[in-house]
């Protein structure tokens, strides 16, 4: 998603601007069970590196497994999985004449399920959608797809709704606004900000459960938050408890 100019366009920057100026691109991760918004990303543009780093934030937030992902058709993105969920191919015991790689060859994690949605454009409409499986085979994205109950088709719509999401509850990813950030550290912390009151704070209408029939109570449904579907907490958060929740000391 891109989230807009800070202080200068893209287009108006001159050789002198510091790095903060110029247009950003918002990355963001969603656990589509849970519709959790997992970890977000800010860079000046769509490159290996960058997805390299977004990747990294993920895995460092996650169990490290291989997750099954689907994504636009950035081809950033398949070089960044390959570095991130691979491993260096060990070092034959006796080298072989020639000069020797500069890289080793990496082994990638069998558990690794990738798939890209393409969407060809036209006039502002979508004509056609294709589909690509990167990693894995028809039958496992099926099966992956029933466990996850997200569809029966790969697809991209979870994170475009959370786009949409974003741009409502947070003003500085409007489009032709004055309200966009100034500084990279401030939109930054907003972002953070946001995702931490859509996870903990605002339940989410597709996440709620019917409840147990007890007799007196006339409520059926339960709402939930992401971070409660995610099992990380048992109850839905207070905008008080959230901003005076202090985190427990690094262990580093």
């Amino acid at each position: 998603m891109n989230c807009g100019p800070l202080l200068k366009k893209q287009e108006h920057l001159q050789a002198h601007d510091p790095d903060e100026y110029g247009d950003m691109w918002v990355w963001r991760a969603i656990h589509v069970p849970s519709r959790l918004q997992v970890v977000n990303h800010l860079s000046h543009e769509r490159s290996e590196p960058e997805a390299r780093t977004f990747l990294g934030k993920f895995k460092a937030r996650t169990d490290g497994r291989a997750p099954f992902l689907t994504s636009d058709q950035l081809p950033a993105y398949l070089n960044a999985l390959i570095y991130t969920y691979s491993d260096p191919e060990p070092p034959p015991p006796k080298r072989s004449r020639g000069r020797p790689r500069r890289e080793p060859k990496r082994i990638l994690d069998p558990e690794l399920r990738y798939a890209q949605v393409d969407k060809v454009r036209e006039g502002g409409r979508v004509l056609e959608v294709r589909r690509q499986l990167i990693f894995g085979t028809d039958g496992e994205i099926r099966r992956l797809l029933h466990q996850t109950k997200c569809g029966t088709t790969i697809n991209t719509s979870y994170v475009e709704r959370d786009n949409l999401t974003s741009r409502q509850s947070n003003g500085r990813l409007v489009r032709k606004t004055l309200s966009h950030s100034k500084t990279k550290h401030y939109l930054q912390r907003q972002l953070d900000l946001e995702d931490a009151i859509y996870n903990f704070v605002r339940p989410h209408h597709s996440l709620r459960v019917r409840c147990r029939k007890i007799k007196g109570q006339t409520r059926q449904w339960e709402e939930r938050t992401p971070a409660m579907a995610a099992g990380l907490t048992d109850h839905i958060w207070t905008l008080e408890e959230l901003l005076s929740y202090r985190l427990p000391p690094s262990k580093r």
